[in-house]
């Protein structure tokens, strides 16, 4: 049975339901070390800015002073309750959800104690339970938000001897769970109410030799006594003891990050970063229901799609920064992504992170328009378990699966298990989209902080190819299909990868990672392809290709200071190999005709084609330094890199090189939310072709950038603008004389002005606003001179986008969000030549949610007004038309 029939058939296909994948949210790790002689709080954030720990991970007040549970007074009403069994609290829709709006930590001399915030310490219900050697406490109506209305979640990592882990997080829309893991035994935890702060968990070292299996009993309501002697809250220590160390994991959601590791690999927060860094957030992914990233590329500024992303007819996820293609520079958690013939699935990827303006220093050769690094999903140490199902327009149906949690008692041993199935048609006849996706993974806690993470991946694609509708006779053919019934398509995508951080004392850490890829395609294209005279030709192609490619990266990572500079060193080698084997010679011939207007598919499929087997392989080297130096109100940022390349054909060396590659930024902070930056980076890329004298030298791209960031409300909004000039030079091209060769033809200039503005502007509101002007030109073209001052293609001179969201919190429509969003892209030109426009478009997209206890519900419209449109082109054979009008539906359950 085929994937499209076999889908529906596991899923009730004849329910009109709605869709969106399972909650993920990006890590933050702070740093909390807990005094016991005092009970303050040392903050230690990894930067010079601690406000993350304050409003995002955990509220503290302003002086970082915590009161001690002995130093709060116990109403007469307050209760002991020790550990007890009861059944998962049911919350009534009618109760009011009271908002946690912080979590409190406090070292004593016989545990620890966690406080949680209440405005005006309004009482929370508990239930509690055992389960194996975790303390698991539900309180039903009860949220965690700060006072903003963010979402956190607090989780310490062995804050005491026999406990693993205390976690305080979010469970469903209307409860939150408090889970204290034991490392042998059911810790012992007392809960008490305070009418100064809330609810206080009182967590004592454990004691195996002491303690009782304890059995499951019915909870009681509570005597209304004071706490006998026995069950007295602990009294700080006065020995002079050593802080206790708390990783607190604050998984942030909503729209915005306080940093990304993308522009420096270094715990650098965005506003000390010289670089303008785009981010696509968990959340906005669920909101928009996306299931790749070019859905979501145009809510950032100088993003577009590239000619090859084309959900229709696209065979790999391509892209288009500072009007430069990128398809080739996509990374997974910043190691080369597979670049080959590639749509990546959106099931495991947390967040997205695009780094506009290339840094060799970190990345190699590469196009200079920018850096897209994929995030993924990681395990985690709660246990999380949610499935999901969607349908939609077009035959659209997809179903998911994201498990996690731990493999032992000691937290050690974390997974993670994310499945995806999908099937769907398009708009177009002829065009599938089924897909197969699985990708375990596993982390292991080594001991000292470290950690060896592994990931594999696998994603089976049956998507046929695509060349689009055409563009004749001064318009374009909307709503027409090019694709042969016969195509066929299916591309087998394997990774396998290992991270390992590891720290060497206290300043200084190891980071090493590699990935394996493959790719195997099996295809028949056959497609209207290119126009001859008034007809079309149809495009014939076997492939049997295979693809392998190899990364491997070493990076030290050092903290220290240099009289009265501090400084953030990372030193790191890299090797990365790519090889493809694949038939060659006249696998591709052109046959037949169709009419333009009404295509018809009578060709006869092509025999004897005199096939040949070839291979093709480029390899480099390189190793680079970085410093990141903070003096005062500045930051520096320095790299320089020095690198090898080599490139085969059919085992043959064709072109062998190397390079050095330089860059330089500077932060100057106005004040802790506004900054000032510039920036330099150069970027090479090596070009395959020859002349008759020998081989064409590398490509070369300079970018000058200098922009501003702020932070707003709190840190909850934050706003980047941006101006640049990036030139590309050393571009080669097929030498129109000599078709056996190539030649280098010139130059692109590309200049333009960005505006991002990411965040809440409310306890309820969030928004993303984009808008960029882009200035792109053919400077020079000595192959085609009359293409010099054309501007290049998919390259339009305004774009802009806006996307707002309203959060319902309280009252009778308390757990629905209503979203919309409107995308504006201005008129293009359709190939390089510029030999015809495409026009501009606006496009409003609506959204909706309603979280009610473990279950979501959404509803997506796609294209609200069926708008016809353009999304990008290559030249008039090949122009991608914009999805019409179009509805998706989840729901999602979460254990």
């Amino acid at each position: 049975m085929k994937l499209g029939q076999l889908v529906p058939n596991l899923l009730l296909s004849s329910a009109i339901v709605v869709l969106v994948t399972a909650p993920g949210k990006s890590e933050e790790i702070l740093s909390i070390k807990l005094k016991k002689t005092t009970g303050a709080i040392d903050k230690s954030v990894g930067s010079a800015r601690q406000a993350p720990l304050v409003t995002k991970a955990q509220p503290v007040e302003a002086t970082g002073k915590i009161r001690l549970l002995s130093e709060i007074e116990h109403p007469l009403k307050s209760a002991q309750m020790l550990l007890v069994q009861s059944p998962v609290p049911q919350t009534s829709p009618t109760s009011e959800v009271v908002q946690v709006t912080g979590v409190k930590a406090n070292s004593t001399k016989q545990g620890v104690e966690v406080i949680l915030q209440t405005a005006k310490a309004q009482q929370l219900q508990i239930i509690n339970r055992s389960a194996g050697n975790s303390f698991i406490a539900d309180i039903p109506n009860a949220q965690l938000r700060l006072p903003s209305g963010e979402a956190f979640t607090f989780r310490a990592e062995k804050p005491l001897a026999g406990i693993t882990q205390i976690t305080v997080t979010n469970f469903d829309a209307k409860s939150i769970r408090v889970s204290v893991i034991g490392e042998t035994v059911v810790p012992t935890v007392e809960l008490f109410d305070s009418s100064n702060e809330g609810l206080i968990l009182s967590i004592a070292n454990p004691q195996p030799s002491m303690q009782q299996e304890q059995q499951p009993q019915t909870q009681k309501e509570p005597e209304s006594v004071e706490p006998s002697s026995e069950t007295k809250p602990t009294q700080p220590s006065t020995q002079g003891d050593e802080p206790i160390e708390l990783v607190v994991t604050g998984e942030q959601d909503g729209y915005t990050v306080p940093d990304a590791t993308t522009g420096t690999r270094l715990d650098v927060p965005l506003l000390e970063t010289p670089a303008s860094i785009g981010t696509i957030t968990r959340e906005l992914i669920e909101d928009k229901a996306a299931r790749r990233a070019e859905d979501l590329i145009p809510y950032i500024s100088g993003v577009s799609r590239g000619a090859g992303s084309s959900p229709q007819g696209g065979l790999l996820s391509q892209f288009t920064i500072r009007g430069f293609s990128v398809e080739s520079q996509t990374y997974i958690n910043s190691l080369r992504d597979n670049t080959r013939f590639q749509v990546r699935d959106l099931a495991n990827i947390d967040r997205i992170e695009i780094l506009k303006g290339f840094s060799s220093v970190l990345y190699g050769n590469g196009a200079p328009g920018g850096v897209v690094n994929y995030i993924t999903k990681k395990p985690q140490a709660t246990p999380n378990y949610t499935t999901s199902f969607e349908a939609g327009s077009f035959n659209f149906y997809r179903g998911e699966i994201d498990l996690t949690g731990p493999l032992d008692r000691n937290n050690n041993l974390l997974y993670r298990l994310i499945v995806a199935l999908q099937s769907a048609d398009s708009f177009y006849d002829n065009v599938e989209d089924n897909r197969i996706f699985i990708a375990p993974s596993l982390r292991w806690n080594t001991g000292g902080g470290g950690s060896l993470t592994l990931e594999a991946e696998y994603l089976q694609q049956s998507k046929d190819f695509n060349a689009g509708i055409k563009f004749f006779n001064d318009r374009f053919f909307y709503d027409r299909s090019y694709t042969d019934p016969r195509s066929d398509s299916q591309r087998d995508n394997y990774r396998v990868s290992a991270y390992l951080d590891q720290p060497l004392g206290k300043n200084w850490s190891l980071n090493l990672g590699g990935n394996y890829l493959h790719t195997s395609r099996d295809e028949n294209i056959f497609t209207a392809f290119r126009f001859s005279g008034n007809t079309l030709q149809n495009l014939y192609r076997e492939i049997d290709d295979d693809y392998t490619q190899y990364n491997l990266r070493g990076e030290i990572r050092g903290n220290f200071n240099l009289g009265s500079s501090q400084h953030k060193l990372l030193v790191g080698i890299e090797y990365n190999k790519f090889k493809s084997e694949f038939i060659g010679n006249n696998r591709s011939i052109f046959v037949g005709r169709v009419n333009v207007a009404n295509p018809i598919f009578d060709t006869p499929t092509p025999t004897d084609l005199g096939l040949a087997f070839t291979s093709f392989s480029n390899e480099d080297y390189g190793v680079y330094i970085q410093d990141f130096i903070t003096l005062g109100r500045f930051r520096f940022l320095a790299g320089l890199r020095y690198a090898e390349f080599r490139n085969e054909n059919n085992n043959q060396t064709s072109q062998e090189g190397d390079y050095i590659a330089p860059s330089l930024g500077l932060v100057y902070s106005l004040t802790d939310s506004l900054s000032l930056y510039g920036s330099y980076s150069k970027s090479t890329t090596p070009n395959t072709g020859r002349t008759p004298e020998g081989f064409l030298d590398p490509k070369t791209a300079t970018q000058y950038e200098i922009g501003a960031k702020a932070n707003f409300f709190n840190d909850r909004l934050s706003i980047t603008a941006a101006l640049f000039n990036l030139t590309q030079t050393n571009i080669g091209e097929t030498d129109r004389n000599n078709p056996e060769f190539n030649v280098l033809v010139g130059e692109i200039r590309s200049r333009g002005f960005e505006f991002d503005m990411t965040g809440k502007i409310t306890d309820n509101f969030s928004l993303i606003a984009a808008y960029t002007l882009l200035d792109a030109e053919i400077t020079e073209n000595l192959n085609n001179p009359q293409l010099e001052g054309n501007r290049p293609v998919n390259s339009p001179v305004n774009s802009a986008a806006l996307w707002g969201k309203y959060d319902f919190t309280k009252g009778t429509l308390q757990g629905l969000s209503l979203a919309a969003g409107l995308i504006y892209v201005g008129d293009r030109k359709g190939d390089n030549a510029n030999n015809f426009d495409v026009p501009s478009y606006v496009r409003v997209d609506l959204a909706a949610a309603y979280r009610i206890d473990n279950l979501t519900f959404r509803l997506g419209i796609e294209n609200l007004f069926d708008k016809r449109y353009i999304e990008s082109s290559s030249d008039a054979a090949q122009v991608y038309q914009g999805s019409p009008f179009a509805v998706t539906g989840s729901v999602s359950v979460r254990f």
